[in-house]
């Protein structure tokens, strides 16, 4: 009875000890399983971040190429706003305003020397220029000589004393016009009788 009894005691402890060793790796099973799992997540997780952030970039770079097209066009808008001003400007469409200079010509003169005065002031930066009242825009038929030598503008016959204004800036207007081998120098060798004036002006309108 009693060796019967320590082997049932042994082969029951047998078993249980089978059970526990399972037991004991089921769980390391488990815990290998959800320690997996939980790096997997993380890896997930790390590249789920990676793209969003890869999105972000691209999004901020599609909006700085936004901002860029944008400042782009803004100056091209600009620059072709200048444009219709200054071609308004010189279609003589607009009136004109501003500080400049005045040559005023009084006694003998001819076409040739008022083309020169003309093409002088706008060589020299003026912005719109008028002789007599009348404004040299891109549409004026021009200057013209008639048979007894009177200058005649955009079908108006011009007499002395002739007024030529030149809006700019006036002093620079007024240095060039008068610089050695400058329009005025030439004037007043060519005409002698003739007396030529230059004044600068704050303020010139021309319509």
């Amino acid at each position: 009875m009693i060796l019967e009894r320590k082997i049932f005691i042994l082969g029951t402890a047998a078993i249980l000890s089978f059970f526990v060793v399972i037991q004991i790796n089921s769980f390391d099973n488990v815990n290998d399983s959800l320690q997996r799992d939980s790096k997997s997540n993380i890896f997930q997780e790390i590249k789920i971040l990676k793209d969003k952030n890869g999105d972000l970039k691209s999004e901020v770079t599609d909006l700085e190429s936004t901002v860029d097209q944008l400042n782009d066009q803004g100056k091209a808008l600009n620059a072709i706003q200048d444009e219709i001003t200054e071609y308004t400007k010189l279609s003589g469409k607009a009136s004109v305003f501003g500080p400049g200079v005045t040559m005023n010509i009084d006694g003998k003169f001819s076409t040739p020397w008022m083309i020169d005065i003309v093409n002088e002031f706008f060589n020299s930066g003026a912005q719109a220029v008028s002789v007599n009242g009348i404004r040299i825009v891109n549409q004026t038929a021009g200057f013209d000589t008639l048979p007894k030598g009177q200058i005649l503008l955009n079908g108006s016959v011009l007499t002395s004393p002739y007024t030529v204004n030149a809006i700019g800036e006036s002093n620079t207007l007024a240095s060039l016009i008068q610089s050695p081998g400058g329009i005025f120098g030439r004037l007043k060798k060519a005409f002698p009788e003739t007396k030529v004036t230059i004044m600068t002006k704050d303020i010139i309108q021309m319509d």
